[in-house]
């Protein structure tokens, strides 16, 4: 009978038998002015709104970055999950924090000589969980041919989240490797494949696994999985800001990562004035309306889109595009010495606004003011 003998030191990913790397030529993700632009994907089977695919979300540099360290970090062969400890992969830890670890890493991650790591846990604590979170677990996982996947959980915690991002140059089905997310009867609940740039959330007391690879993969399926400690009652946010993050997907394709704006990219702004607004607990329409406050242009700073307000109102919706287009077209900063109901326009003339729009137009200008930095500049109280 052979047997074959594991040496279990550290490899890197170039020195893995069989390894073939791939270059990557386009997989419907735009290369380039990517900024925080994603799409959301209906998971097939999908049953629960707290699981999370969000495609070509990762800033393409930074996505560049994390699959070159992983092409050149050392791999141990001996990682095991607490429910087969038989099943063994490659693994590459970064944070330190075990299973049941309850204190935040976000330190070690920062202190790692790696970057790109850090760099990552800042756009995760940005972009995609709420303010508070902590990061609990951060390391990368990955497997061959042979190195099966088995179910299990990440904690038995409720209120935490598991992220898993597919480190991978591209991907087809006929490799499998997806990741399959269970329901509490055993079914699958949801599958989703490793593409490249993809962004994987889920619960983390959620029963999931890895599925095998079929062996004509003759590489390594490679994710950078980072686990997160909650606020009471988080879901919903992370729920509104995957919802946001197809809007990002459109204006991103209309332009506005190319647009210039302060200095950065027009995208660049909007997203951080829609991430203000949703800091300060706006409602949706006002965080939406944030979102594409600059699109139609404006009077300083001259930023157009060449966008149609119908489309636009059949993304964000009715109030959301009136409140992003009168932002556009008043006269600012004058108008908002004026209490209404007429507001001057800023090709001269006048429009008629509701108390409610003033207000919510104000809290507009503020955070759009804020996100570029300019504190001094702060529009009139408002009474309504």
């Amino acid at each position: 009978m052979l047997k074959l003998k594991y040496s279990f030191q550290p490899v890197t990913l170039r020195e893995s038998k069989g390894y073939n790397r791939h270059l990557f030529a386009g997989d419907g993700v735009r290369q380039g002015h990517l900024i925080y632009a994603a799409k959301m994907t209906h998971i097939q089977q999908a049953s629960h709104e707290k699981i999370k695919v969000l495609d070509g979300i990762v800033p393409q540099e930074l996505y560049q970055e994390l699959i070159n360290v992983s092409h050149s970090i050392e791999w141990k062969y001996w990682w095991t999950t607490d429910s087969n400890t038989a099943m063994r992969y490659w693994h590459h830890e970064v944070g330190h924090g075990g299973k049941e670890n309850a204190e935040d890493v976000s330190d070690r991650v920062e202190r790692h000589p790696i970057a790109a790591f850090h760099l990552y846990q800042t756009w995760l604590a940005t972009h995609i969980v709420p303010h508070g979170a902590r990061v609990l677990r951060f390391y990368l996982n990955a497997h061959t041919y042979g190195t099966d996947g088995w179910p299990h959980v990440d904690s038995s915690r409720p209120n935490e989240l598991t992220t898993v991002l597919y480190l991978n140059e591209e991907w087809y089905p006929e490799w499998g490797g997806e990741t399959v997310i269970f329901n509490k009867a055993g079914d699958i609940a949801a599958a989703s494949m490793p593409r490249r740039n993809r962004l994987l959330t889920f619960p983390s007391h959620w029963l999931h696994a890895p599925r095998p690879l079929h062996k004509a993969f003759g590489g390594l399926r490679v994710v950078l999985v980072v686990k997160f400690a909650l606020p009471t009652e988080a879901w919903d946010d992370i729920a509104r800001n995957a919802g946001i993050a197809e809007l990002v997907r459109f204006l991103d394709n209309s332009g506005s990562g190319a647009v210039t704006h302060s200095g950065r990219s027009l995208l660049t702004h909007l997203v951080g004035t829609c991430r203000i607004l949703q800091s300060r607990n706006a409602d949706e329409d006002v965080c939406r309306a944030g979102l594409f406050h600059s699109i139609y242009g404006a009077p300083i700073t001259h930023c157009t889109l060449a966008l149609d307000r119908i489309a636009v109102r059949e993304q964000i919706g009715e109030r959301a595009e009136r409140l992003a287009w009168l932002f556009c077209v008043l006269d600012r900063p004058r108008c908002w010495s004026e209490s209404g109901p007429l507001l001057p326009l800023a090709q001269g003339g006048s429009i008629e606004v509701s108390a409610r729009e003033i207000a919510d137009l104000r809290l507009i200008e503020q955070a759009n003011l804020d996100e570029r930095g300019t504190h001094r500049r702060r529009t009139p109280e408002i009474a309504v």
